[in-house]
């Protein structure tokens, strides 16, 4: 038989996605995946083997849409700066954490519970994430815009830390029931920051 074809992948995926949205991982089934997917769930299952495949393969679809905003630096716009091209990365990253709130926060919650569920989307999801940012501030030091003693690796951690620690602390424990959060300030302030730390040229 045929693998699953791309079209096949995405709506397992989206059918997947919706249904983590809503349900515990563990009462997700394989038919009630192939109901919601249209996907035969034999093909399914000889396609990802298992829950754990289906769940590492949304969150690294999910990191592919963030990673997908990174351009190369020699694609710049004439007078677009670092802290330009950063904050276009950082409000992507944002707007697709928010987009995808109820999905995390249950991913979260099964973490809390489930602790091999916890260390697969830690291991996808935030070690995957942070060397594709890792990448993405080594070719910026390299192109001589960092400073050269800088540990690219635990900036990453640290500027990823910040940006989505701050949305995740007011989307899901209780911060939109006390204000509204100021995305512009956020991430126009984080970057700065984050800059003034690591850039030869922090206004450059």
């Amino acid at each position: 038989m045929k693998p699953l074809d791309s079209e096949q992948q995405r709506a397992v995926l989206d059918g997947a996605m919706r249904l983590f949205e809503t349900h515990a991982l563990n009462d997700i089934t394989l038919d009630t995946l192939s109901r919601a997917s249209g996907v035969a769930a034999f093909n399914i299952i000889r396609h990802y083997h298992s829950s754990d495949n289906i769940l590492q393969a949304v969150l690294e679809r999910e990191l592919e849409l963030m990673a997908g905003a990174a351009q190369p630096p020699d694609l710049r716009m004439p007078g677009e700066t670092l802290e330009d091209e950063l904050r276009v990365l950082a409000g992507v990253i944002v707007d697709q954490y928010r987009r995808r709130i109820p999905f995390l926060r249950k991913l979260l919650a099964e973490g809390l519970r489930d602790e091999k569920a916890g260390a697969l989307y830690y291991r996808t999801f935030i070690m995957q994430g942070r060397m594709l940012f890792t990448e993405f501030l080594q070719i910026r030091r390299d192109r001589g815009e960092l400073r050269d003693d800088i540990d690219v690796e635990a900036s990453a951690a640290i500027f990823l830390a910040a940006l989505t620690g701050i949305l995740l602390t007011h989307e899901i424990f209780g911060g939109r029931a006390v204000e509204k959060l100021d995305d512009e300030r956020v991430l126009s302030q984080t970057c700065r920051t984050f800059l003034r730390g690591i850039a030869k040229n922090p206004n450059g």
